[in-house]
């Protein structure tokens, strides 16, 4: 007797990665597994959008290696880029935002709904803890806050050099430090 393809409901695969309904549909689509509607065992007979066994545990994996523990919550996506993106280059060349992204480009297009113009002037890799000091330093070159992480930077060039400069005294964000031996995570 054939092996019958076993479907999982994306709605139980969220509740096990710890993610809401939709945010999982989309973060399924966006591997390019496409969900069927289905009827199942548990749905009363209602279609419901399930995917394969095989592809639910691909998922799951990918899951695991973007640092996503079992309850869901990030092991460590501590590592990205701080960036500096002006707004409005073409009203406004002195208003620039300052932060954090794990993606430049997934941020900026973020950006983009509210200014469609934006561009980056410049990222540095950078730790996700790091985002505030780094804010505090470079918001020191000439710049005056106007709202939130947004400020208006009256030599650009001088907040991108004292940026560089900073950069370049920290270590590689990406470096884990070397353990002792008697480091209980040594394993």
């Amino acid at each position: 007797m054939p092996e019958v393809e076993q479907f999982i409901p994306v709605k139980h695969l969220a509740r096990e990665l710890g993610m809401d309904r939709s945010h999982a549909r989309r973060y399924v689509r966006k591997l390019g597994v496409v969900p069927q509607k289905r009827r199942t065992a548990d749905s009363g007979s209602q279609l419901t959008l399930t995917i394969t066994a095989q592809e639910a545990e691909y998922v799951r994996n990918t899951r695991r290696e973007e640092g996503f523990g079992s309850e869901g919550k990030a092991v460590d996506t501590s590592v990205g880029v701080f960036y500096v993106v002006q707004l409005v280059p073409e009203l406004d060349s002195k208003r620039v935002k300052l932060g954090f992204a794990e993606d430049a480009a997934g941020r900026l297009s973020q950006h983009r709904t509210a200014a469609p113009t934006a561009k980056i002037l410049k990222t540095w890799p950078c730790k996700r803890s790091w985002e505030q000091t780094v804010i505090d330093a470079l918001a020191n070159a000439s710049c005056r806050l106007i709202l939130n992480e947004v400020y208006e930077c009256c030599d650009i060039e001088k907040l991108l050099a004292l940026g560089d400069q900073l950069f370049q005294l920290l270590p590689d964000p990406q470096k884990r430090p070397e353990l002792s031996d008697v480091s209980p995570h040594n394993t």
